[in-house]
C-alpha cells in the first residue's frame, strides 16, 4: 500500500491509519513498518475519500509502507509517557497546560486506539495544535504495542529545549532542567579554594531550582537573587562577564522571561557592578543616565513583574559604592564574601596551576604542594598562580646561556624540572602578598634588634606572648588590644614590631603617622580605617597603632588634636572583629597623661609599662648587649656609674654610643676626651642636654 496524507485535517487528529473501507474496517490494527528495524501500529478508520491501496497518516511516512497481519488486541496499556511540544513553533503559548486534564482528553479521545514506543501523534489540546512525540523507551516488560483503555496512565513530558509549560500531577517528575551539568568540574573550570562559598551559593539560590516546581509554589517561595562581595582583589570572584552599557542594554537582559517558575534557570552576572549601580543622586549632570540603569534592575529584580527564572549575581570588590535599594531583601539580598583562600583552598589552587606541568613531567619531585599551602598565608588566587609563574621563570632562566646574545641550552632544557627551590626562590623575592607583612617597612623599626637590658624589657615581651597567644586560642576574646606607654626613646615601637613578628600572624600591619603626613583629617580616618578593613579579612591580624599622640595631631600647646581621628580611633579599636576572625591590636604612646584625659586609655584591654633605664647595672647591661666597647672601656664606665641611678631611653643610648665611637676614631676628639667614661658622664650633659643623667644616691 502507498502512504498518503489525510484528506482532511479532522482525520489528522484522529493519529489513525485512514483506508478506503473496502480495504478495512474499523477497529482493527495494522502494523507499519517504515525500516526493517523499525515498525509503528496504527487503528484503522475507513474513510470514502481515501483511494483503494491508499493509507492515510496524520504526518505521512517516507517512503512506502507495506501492511503486516492484522494486530491482536491481547496487549493493553498500563503506563504510557509522551513527550509533548507544539506542532508549530510560531504558534508557541506562554500559559501553562494542565497535564491531568490533558491526559482525560487524551484517554477519551484514543480509547481502544494503538500505540507503539517513537510513533507521532498529533493532537489538539483546547487552545492550538500540539504534536505529541511518543517516547521511544520501551517498558520494564519489554512490550513495544499496547492499547490505550480507560485505566491507562498516561504521563506527559515536555520535549527537550521545548517552551511548553506543564502543571498537574500526571507529568514527570523531572519537572525541571538540571542547573548544574553532571560533568561539572571547578578544577576544570580553574576555580578552587571556594568550597564553602559555592555551597552557601547553592543553598541559598539554587536549592529552590532542585524541586519541583509545585512544591516550590506551594510553599510560596521564589528564587533567591544573590550578590558576590570581595574586597580582597585577585580571590576569583568573577567566574564570567556581561557587559551593560546604558539603560537600554539593561532592559534587554531580562528578555529570557517566557516559561516563569518553568523556564530554565538563566543567569545574569554583572561584573564591576558598582560601575552602574552607584548611590543615586551621587552622579555629576543632568542625564541621569546612571540613576535610570539603577531604577530599571530594581524594577525588574523586584519590580511589579518580577521574574522567578532568573538568577542576578553581582560582583564588585566596592559594596560601599552599590546603591543601598539593591541590596535589600527581595533584591541582591544573598550577600557572599569571597575571602583569601584557607590552607585547604590554596592547596586546590596550587594544584589547578600546577596541573599541566605534572601531567607532562615538568614538576620537580621536590615540590610539595601542602608545604607551599602553608608557606603561602594570605596568598589570593591570583597571588598564587603568580607565584607559580615566577617560580616558572625562575627555572628557565636556569637553561639560558650567558654570552654575548641570549641563548638557550636546549640540551638542558630538555630536562626542564620546576624544582622547589624555585618556589621559594619566588616566594622570598618575587610574589608578595597584598594582604601579608610588609618585611622592608617591618624591618626598618627593629634593624638594631631587641636589647633586652633588664627585666622590664622581658616581661614586656613575655605579656605580648601571653596576649598573642590569647588572641589565638580564645573564641571569647577575637578582639585584643594592648597599649605599650612609656617615656621617649625608650622602645616601644620595636617591642611592638618584635611582638608582632613573633606572632607569626599572616597579616600585620603598621599604621604609622610618618605614612600620613600631609593628610587631611577625612583622609587620615579612611587610612586608618582601610588598614582595620583589610585586617578583618585575615583570620589571624595583627595591627601596630604606632605613636597615637601624632595621628591625633595633639600638641600641647593650645593644646590642639584632631577630634575627627579621635573618635575614629575610639571606635575601631573597641569594633569587635567578624566572625571568625581574630585581630590583635598594639598601640604606642609617649604621653599616657594626654590619653587619659581623651578617655583612650580604656578602650585597651591592658596596657604594658616600658620604662627607661634607670640603673647603673641596666646600662652595664645594655653596653654588654651592644658589643661596642671593649671589657676595659666597660669597665672604667662601670666604675663611674656604679651605685648611681640614672634615666635614659635605650634609643637615646645607641645613639650616644655611636657618637663616643665616632670620637674614639677622631684623633682631634681624643685629645680633647680623656676617656670614654668622662665623655659619658660629663660630655653628654652639657652637650646633648642631659640625655643621661647621673645622680649620687
Amino acid at each position: 500500500m502507498l502512504a498518503a496524507r489525510c484528506p482532511t485535517d479532522e482525520l489528522s487528529l484522529t493519529n489513525c491509519a485512514v483506508v478506503n473501507d473496502k480495504d478495512f474496517q474499523n477497529g482493527q490494527h495494522v502494523i507499519v513498518k517504515t525500516s526493517p528495524t523499525h515498525k509503528f501500529v496504527f487503528t484503522v478508520k475507513s474513510h470514502n475519500t481515501v483511494l483503494s491501496g491508499n493509507i492515510a497518516f496524520s504526518l505521512p511516512q517516507v517512503g512506502a509502507s507495506s501492511s503486516a497481519p492484522v494486530f491482536p488486541a491481547r496487549q493493553c496499556i498500563g503506563t504510557m509517557t509522551i513527550e509533548i511540544d507544539f506542532l508549530q513553533k510560531k504558534s508557541v503559548d506562554s500559559n501553562p497546560y494542565d497535564t491531568d486534564r490533558m491526559a482525560a482528553e487524551f484517554i477519551q479521545q484514543f480509547n481502544c486506539q494503538a500505540f507503539s514506543t517513537g510513533q507521532q501523534v498529533g493532537h489538539t489540546m483546547g487552545r492550538g495544535a500540539v504534536c505529541v512525540f511518543g517516547d521511544e523507551q520501551v517498558g520494564s516488560k519489554g512490550i513495544e504495542l499496547g492499547l490505550a483503555i480507560a485505566n491507562s496512565q498516561v504521563i506527559f513530558e515536555k520535549a527537550e529545549s521545548s517552551s511548553l509549560a506543564l502543571i498537574g500531577k500526571s507529568k514527570t517528575k523531572q519537572g525541571r532542567q538540571s542547573i548544574i551539568n553532571p560533568d561539572w568540574n571547578f578544577e576544570k573550570m580553574g576555580i578552587g579554594g571556594l568550597d564553602r562559598e559555592f555551597s552557601d551559593i547553592f543553598r541559598r539560590a539554587f536549592a529552590s531550582r532542585v524541586f519541583p516546581v509545585e512544591l516550590v509554589e506551594q510553599m510560596g517561595e521564589c528564587g533567591g537573587h544573590t550578590t558576590q562581595k570581595n574586597n580582597p582583589e585577585g580571590c576569583g570572584e568573577t567566574p564570567g562577564t556581561m557587559t551593560v552599557c546604558g539603560p537600554s542594554p539593561a532592559w534587554r537582559l531580562f528578555v529570557f522571561r517566557q516559561l516563569g517558575a518553568n523556564s530554565g534557570l538563566h543567569i545574569i552576572i554583572f561584573d564591576e557592578i558598582d560601575a552602574i549601580c552607584k548611590q543615586r543622586g551621587t552622579m555629576q549632570g543632568s542625564t541621569g543616565v546612571h540613576d535610570t540603569v539603577v531604577n530599571q534592575l530594581l524594577s525588574k529584580i523586584d519590580g511589579v513583574e518580577q521574574l522567578n527564572n532568573i538568577l542576578v549575581i553581582g560582583m564588585t570588590n566596592r559594596p560601599d559604592l552599590i546603591d543601598e535599594a539593591l541590596l535589600r531583601p527581595g533584591r541582591l539580598e544573598v550577600k557572599m564574601e569571597i575571602g583569601l583562600p584557607d590552607e585547604n583552598g590554596r592547596v586546590q589552587i596550587l594544584n589547578i596551576h600546577t596541573a599541566r606541568m605534572r601531567e607532562h613531567k615538568l614538576l620537580g619531585d621536590d615540590v610539595d604542594v601542602r608545604e607551599l599551602a602553608v608557606e603561602t598565608k594570605n596568598f589570593s588566587g591570583a597571588e598564587l598562580e603568580g607565584l607559580v609563574r615566577a617560580a616558572q621563570s625562575t627555572a628557565m632562566n636556569r637553561h639560558i646561556k650567558a654570552a654575548t646574545k641570549v641563548e638557550v641550552d636546549m640540551e638542558r632544557a630538555e630536562k626542564l624540572q620546576v624544582m622547589r627551590g624555585d618556589f621559594l626562590n619566588s616566594l622570598e623575592n618575587d610574589i608578595k602578598p597584598a594582604f601579608g607583612i610588609n618585611q622592608e617597612d617591618y624591618d626598618s623599626y627593629i634593624m638594631n634588634g631587641i636589647i633586652v637590658w633588664g627585666d622590664p624589657v622581658t616581661r614586656a615581651l613575655d605579656d605580648g606572648e601571653l596576649l598573642v597567644q590569647q588572641t589565638k586560642n580564645s573564641d571569647r576574646t577575637p578582639l585584643v588590644s594592648v597599649l605599650l606607654e612609656g617615656p621617649p626613646n625608650s622602645g616601644k615601637t620595636a617591642l611592638a614590631a618584635k611582638i608582632a613578628e613573633k606572632s607569626g600572624f599572616p597579616f600585620i600591619k603598621i599604621c604609622s603617622p610618618d605614612k600620613m603626613i600631609g593628610f587631611s583629617e577625612t583622609a587620615k580616618c579612611q587610612a586608618i580605617k582601610k588598614i582595620f578593613d583589610d585586617a578583618y579579612k585575615s583570620q589571624l591580624s595583627c595591627v601596630v597603632v604606632d605613636d597615637i599622640e601624632r595621628l591625633l595631631d595633639y600638641v600641647p600647646i593650645g593644646p590642639r588634636f584632631s577630634n575627627l581621628v579621635l573618635q575614629a580611633l575610639l571606635v575601631l579599636l573597641k569594633k569587635a572583629s567578624p566572625h571568625g576572625r581574630k585581630l590583635l591590636i598594639i598601640g604606642t604612646s609617649s604621653r599616657k597623661d594626654v590619653l587619659q584625659e581623651m578617655e583612650m586609655m580604656d578602650v585597651f584591654s591592658t596596657n604594658i609599662h616600658i620604662p627607661n633605664i634607670t640603673t647603673g647595672e641596666q646600662l652595664i647591661e645594655a653596653l654588654e648587649l651592644l658589643s661596642r666597647f671593649d671589657d676595659r672601656e666597660r669597665s672604667r664606665i662601670s666604675q663611674h656609674v656604679k651605685g648611681k641611678a640614672v634615666w635614659i631611653g635605650i634609643k637615646k643610648l645607641m645613639m650616644i654610643i655611636e657618637m663616643s665611637l665616632q670620637v674614639r676614631a677622631n684623633p682631634v676628639c681624643v685629645v680633647m676626651c680623656f676617656s670614654l667614661s668622662h665623655f659619658l658622664s660629663l660630655s653628654l650633659i652639657l652637650f646633648l642636654s642631659s640625655a643621661i643623667a647621673v645622680v649620687e644616691p
